[in-house]
């Protein structure tokens, strides 16, 4: 018989429908762990696989140098969520159970579903597709907190939904998100972060941070660098090899410290500091100039939330933001200065070879409600985020992706 035999495997149950405009398609949301809130930039694939019973690839431990260029998945199909969280997967195979998987980063969960209709459209019910909560349900970046006085950046886990048996005091345990203290903090049984003479157990090793993939540094009220290496010839140089290692920081206020205070110019030159003690105006609005700040306008829209919003409890670091960083929030009139900058790292290197990245919030983010021993008491409820809080669900998931230049919209999967 002459001819080229069907292709194997998933590829084979793809349907070619009579009119060629039309394909078989999935379509559906994903949200966040608590199944509260549609994500942008989840890639959505269906894997190219013999049969549904394929397995993923394992994530490798600790920090890697990951771009969006780096990624490769090699998808069957593939897309992205948009700003309201919604996929459309076309010439998807017809079948029961077929895989799906949600991925953004380390982030990542296996479903299945039955695609029955072909030459049709194949809904998902809402709130089916989400990413994983625990363990169990699917893999998930190891992240390390730190617990400060004048901010709780592990309330935003919470909020987002993550099992409480995720979290764990310091670098044992089974959970994905290990706790530290800071100053002022008082997570139960939770060891310092720093100390005096590059002591403590993360923020002076990089080598102990490269456990992690990303680090969440809540404020302590003030900097508190005797903690963070003092005048030690090497302070605060840590940070900067773990983020240009590939690692990811969210960084709040006095946290500024390991930028503005550090030992290389890449990173001291961020973004013009202040020393002006001003809280800052409480009036802030998403940056739209580049293409993921219109996405980040576009989905609080889609979220219960607005672009324009009030912060609680700004501040007043920095006067203004230097390239290569970007701008997400800025004050309203009177003022226009930034409140978030990211940066992808290592700064001074081409796009396509920056893998770290960091995130600075001149605010209180969270609040100060877990900074002691009766955690999650006083952190949001899962799915319970006000808008100021959405913007850093935002903003934790955009650090959580693979890396790819600012100015331009997010890769396609591959």
């Amino acid at each position: 018989m002459n001819g080229t035999p069907p292709p194997a495997g998933l590829a084979g149950k793809r349907v070619a429908c009579s009119d060629a405009n039309v394909t078989t398609t999935l379509t559906g949301k994903v949200y966040d762990p608590a199944g509260s809130t549609p994500l942008y930039n989840v890639a959505v694939y269906i894997p190219d696989w013999a049969d549904a019973n394929g397995t993923l690839e394992p994530f490798p431990e600790g920090v890697q140098c990951t771009t969006c260029a780096s990624t490769v998945n090699k998808p069957l199909v593939s897309t992205l969520t948009n700003t309201k969280g919604e996929f459309k997967l076309e010439n998807v195979p017809v079948d029961k159970d077929v895989p799906v998987i949600v991925q953004v980063g380390k982030w990542r969960r296996k479903l299945t579903f039955d695609i029955t209709k072909s030459c049709e459209e194949n809904k998902v019910p809402d709130r089916e597709f989400r990413l994983p909560k625990n363990g169990q349900e699917g893999d998930m970046p190891q992240i390390a907190v730190t617990a400060g006085s004048c901010d709780s950046l592990e309330c935003l886990l919470r909020g987002v939904g993550l099992d409480q048996s995720e979290f764990v005091a310091g670098h044992g345990g089974t959970g994905h998100v290990h706790v530290f203290n800071g100053q002022g903090g008082n997570f139960p049984g939770a060891p310092p972060a720093g100390g005096p003479n590059m002591g403590g157990d993360l923020w002076n090793d990089a080598t102990k941070m490269a456990k992690y993939d990303v680090l969440l540094l809540s404020c302590e009220c003030d900097e508190y660098n005797d903690a963070k290496g003092g005048t030690h010839p090497m302070a605060r140089q840590a940070m900067f090899d773990y983020i240009n290692m590939g690692g990811r920081v969210f960084a709040s206020h006095y946290h500024y410290t390991w930028f503005r205070n550090s030992p290389q110019g890449d990173f001291k030159g961020l973004a013009q500091w202040s020393d002006n003690s001003f809280n800052g105006y409480k009036e802030a609005t998403v940056e739209t100039s580049f293409p993921k700040g219109q996405a980040m306008a576009d989905w609080l829209t889609h979220v219960n939330g607005s672009p324009d919003f009030d912060i609680v409890d700004p501040r007043s670091d920095m006067t203004a933001v230097n390239s290569p960083a970007t701008t997400w929030i800025v004050g309203r009139k009177p003022d226009r200065q930034p409140r978030y900058f990211s940066f992808n790292a290592p700064v001074s290197a081409p796009s396509d070879q920056q893998c770290g990245r960091g995130v600075f919030g001149s605010l209180h983010l969270m609040g100060s409600g877990s900074s002691s021993s009766n955690f999650p008491t006083g952190c949001p409820a899962p799915g319970g985020l006000a808008t100021q809080q959405k913007v850093l669900e935002f903003l934790f998931f955009d650090l959580s992706a693979c890396v790819s230049s600012d100015s331009e919209p997010p890769p396609q999967p591959k």
